[in-house]
């Protein structure tokens, strides 16, 4: 079902003019990474919101891109050194 939806959300999206979809991806992206803002300082899951909006926004602008690319190098990075970490700490 959910495969089924993709095809059809695809085959949609296609098709709407580039200024709709660019205003679409601009204004949920956008909404996405302001709430993601918010949550860092009040409880909420901040973080993930932030990185699924800059995600979202990688689908029609360049600079989003890269900024989503650097995201996706430092969090390897980051998981690398925290399982190193715990390796140490295990021992």
């Amino acid at each position: 079902m959910a495969l089924n939806f993709r095809r059809k959300f695809d085959s949609v999206w296609k098709y709407l003019p580039h200024p709709i979809r660019w205003v679409i991806v601009a204004t949920v992206g956008s909404t996405l990474s302001i709430v993601g803002v918010v949550f860092l300082f009040i409880p909420g899951p901040g973080l993930p919101l932030i990185v699924l909006g800059v995600a979202i926004l990688a689908t029609e602008f360049a600079w989003a891109e890269v900024v989503f690319a650097r995201l996706k190098k430092e969090t390897e990075k980051f998981t690398v050194q925290a399982k190193r970490v715990m390796k140490r700490r295990r021992k």
